[in-house]
């Protein structure tokens, strides 16, 4: 009985809390129809801002409907108010390396790269656990127009760097060896 009661109270608070965010939303105004965001992991533009849901468009052109209490339960960033952009580098870390050390020497890193912003801080998690390494997703901030070029480079850097100081690298495999041919 009491998973019914439990059922029937979460099916009118869920609405009603969304409905009371989507009225802040309106009242204190953390973005505009267009504007560019990222909130909980997802990333695109606000297309449509309802009472209960909000609608982004994301970078690929497919739309999500995300419940307006995310944009106070997570952290929001508005990348159109402060022009910034998240870059999504990955790295394998091999088990022998001290985990700490490793975090400790990815932000030295990006404390000296003066492309990478100190706020909102980087984000370092670990996104899939293999056999013989850790693959880490390091996430740092940088201005939108230093993007295409930290994009295109900074991943290369930081595993050099983390060469220098005898962290052990699991290198990116090619998906087809030398000596596999295809039909």
């Amino acid at each position: 009985m009491s998973s019914i009661s439990h059922n029937i109270q979460n099916s009118l608070l869920n609405p009603l809390s969304n409905i009371g965010s989507g009225l802040l939303l309106r009242v204190f105004k953390p973005f505009r129809i267009g504007d560019f965001i990222e909130v909980d992991g997802k990333v695109g533009s606000i297309e449509k801002s309802g009472f209960q849901k909000t609608t982004i468009k994301r970078i690929d052109g497919t739309e999500t409907k995300v419940n307006n209490t995310i944009f106070y339960k997570r952290e929001l960033h508005n990348l159109s108010a402060k022009n910034i952009i998240s870059l999504d580098l990955t790295i394998g870390v091999s088990y022998q390396s001290n985990m700490t050390k490793v975090k400790d020497e990815i932000m030295n890193f990006f404390t000296q790269n003066h492309q990478v912003l100190n706020s909102p801080k980087a984000k370092i998690q670990v996104s899939k656990i293999k056999n013989d390494f850790v693959e880490l997703s390091v996430k740092p901030w940088c201005l939108l127009d230093n993007f295409l070029e930290l994009d295109a480079k900074l991943e290369a850097q930081l595993v050099q760097y983390l060469l220098s100081k005898n962290v052990v690298i699991e290198h990116k495999q090619p998906v087809f060896g030398t000596n596999k041919m295809l039909a």
